[in-house]
């Protein structure tokens, strides 16, 4: 692909995560924002409009759901998401917290499907968002089980980005910390991305020892003591090892 070829999707994209992130805008304001020419935004949203991935009323365009299929459709392919089965419903209806599943992509830990348990708090968590690896337990218990140079590499590629005054942002840190994750077979963070929440999680691994995501479990610092830490432990620990077993039958 030539280097236009690279910038005109690159700009595309630009223009596409600009209306996802603001819920839509015109021409002008979009211009504006990305300080582009109005006459380019233009051009790009009519070729959007065509693919049917941007719509527009009343000159306020907007994204479609054609993002939701696409996304929907690779969630369904993914392994793990079918592996995983009805353990996160299962673990909400146990611990009534709010259960997620996630995976590493392009640097990131990304939420694949979510379950909420009746005591949940909402952390307008959705299919699809993400997060910093250090940030979030399942992100370092992903990490945990990467090859350390290639841990490495996402440090150098995306920085530890402080959340909370608790995000680890030292490396040597970060790194003493992924061997403890390892040992005890589970991750914890206080407080590290969201103020105030106690996150839990544990790898799924596959037969091979390969890191295939990780599930977790969220709730707020005030009814997750040192016991309960330990129950929802054991709980995503249980839940990842049935995971992990029932990937050598999809």
């Amino acid at each position: 692909m030539t280097g236009t070829a690279n910038r005109s999707v690159e700009r595309a994209f630009r223009i596409v995560d600009e209306l996802a992130e603001n819920g839509g805008g015109r021409v002008s304001e979009l211009a504006d924002r990305l300080e582009m020419p109005v006459s380019t935004v233009h051009n790009y949203l009519q070729a959007l409009v065509e693919t049917g991935y941007v719509t527009v009323e009343d000159k306020e365009y907007s994204t479609t759901t054609r993002f939701l299929e696409v996304g929907h459709r690779q969630r369904h392919r993914l392994e793990v998401f079918q592996a995983v089965s009805d353990e996160l419903q299962d673990i909400a209806a146990e611990t009534g917290e709010h259960v997620t599943l996630l995976v590493e992509e392009n640097d990131q830990c990304v939420i694949v499907a979510v379950q909420e348990g009746p005591d949940a708090v909402n952390l307008f968590a959705y299919p699809g968002a993400r997060m910093p690896l250090h940030a979030a337990a399942p992100g370092k218990a992903i990490l945990a089980h990467m090859p350390e140079d290639r841990v490495q590499g996402i440090i150098d590629r995306q920085g530890l980005v402080e959340m909370t005054n608790r995000t680890i942002t030292d490396p040597n840190a970060l790194f003493e910390q992924l061997a403890e994750i390892r040992e005890q077979g589970y991750a914890i963070d206080e407080g590290e991305r969201i103020a105030g929440m106690v996150c839990i999680s544990a790898p799924v691994l596959d037969k091979s020892d390969e890191i295939r995501g990780a599930i977790c479990v969220c709730g707020p610092q005030s009814r997750i003591d040192e016991k309960r830490r330990e129950e929802i432990a054991d709980i995503v620990k249980r839940s990842a090892n049935v995971t992990q077993v029932n990937l050598d039958y999809v």
